[in-house]
């Protein structure tokens, strides 16, 4: 494929990814100079089955971040089409995803891991309260930055409320971080992506998956049947005030874990100051205002 001079009013400078939805091209933005991310969605590319549920994922994308205003989340500066291809145009992030940064630490420090989980927390009860649920928060859906400062990214299977376009009873997500209630094509609520940020908390202390398996489908058994060892026993140091936190973030049952980001943050935040006085107690979660954002012309992920 050519590269393209302009997508939208955007001039284009290079690739910078591919995946099997479209592309993304680094540009900027004339009015201000800023750079910007373009996601391009060319459904010609694709099957006939296919093209209408990549256009479907790119459209809930879109409009699921209309919706989004907050430092933690990418942010989305207009939602257009081109020709044959539609676009969405994002705020340029310079990092890397924090699936990278897992793989070179091996694990984090309590602080670190405290610090990157209260600014998800952040974002998804922000996202909660604007009727937008993720669905698939992992390591590779979020961007670190210098500062360990985070953007949840990928908005393309959230479940928006009031949305026409829902998918009951269709098994959405990532298998290591789907909550039982995914894994059974149920309904979901907010309480799934709470379920995935434990996952990733645990990952971040320990190391590892808490459900690792050889396949996805074990893992998923893995998330339906496994008691899961304190993570206080698993790695010297941390708090067994944690312990409680864990096992509320992965209870089975929706009902008996974090209702709320908030709820999570705040235990979170009690159990690491068990341990450490150097936790960044400020970013204990304050609600986000709840004035809700109205769409706009320009506003979409």
């Amino acid at each position: 494929m050519t590269l393209a001079k302009r997508i939208g009013k955007y001039p284009v400078i290079r690739e910078i990814g591919k995946g099997a939805m479209g592309t993304v091209y680094e540009g900027f933005d004339p009015d201000t100079g800023e750079k910007v991310a373009i996601k391009i969605l060319r459904a010609e590319h694709l099957g006939d089955s296919s093209a209408d549920s990549a256009s479907a994922r790119f459209e809930r994308e879109a409009q699921a971040t209309r919706r989004l205003r907050h430092p933690n989340i990418v942010a989305v500066h207009e939602y257009g089409e081109q020709g044959r291809i539609k676009f969405i145009a994002m705020e340029f992030l310079d990092g890397r995803e924090l699936r990278q940064l897992m793989r070179e630490r091996g694990r984090f420090g309590l602080d670190d891991a405290v610090f990157v989980l209260l600014q998800l927390l952040d974002a998804l009860g922000h996202s909660h309260q604007h009727g937008v649920v993720h669905r698939d928060i992992k390591p590779s859906n979020v961007m670190v930055m210098d500062g360990l400062r985070i953007k949840v990214m990928d908005f393309g299977i959230a479940r928006i409320e009031s949305a026409n376009f829902t998918q009951m009873g269709t098994l959405l997500g990532t298998p290591s971080y789907m909550s039982p209630e995914q894994v059974r094509g149920e309904a979901v609520d907010g309480r799934a992506d709470l379920w995935a940020a434990g996952v990733m908390l645990h990952e971040m202390l320990v190391g590892r998956s808490p459900f690792a398996a050889r396949t996805p489908f074990e893992v998923m058994q893995n998330a339906a049947s496994l008691e899961l060892a304190p993570v206080s026993s698993l790695v010297s140091g941390l708090p067994t005030a944690l312990d409680a936190v864990m096992r509320r973030a992965l209870a089975r049952h929706r009902d008996e874990r974090f209702q709320e980001a908030g709820d999570f943050a705040r235990e979170l935040t009690k159990a690491a100051a068990a341990a450490t006085d150097t936790v960044d107690l400020e970013l204990a979660f304050e609600p986000a205002a709840t004035t809700r954002l109205e769409p706009t012309a320009s506003g979409s992920r």
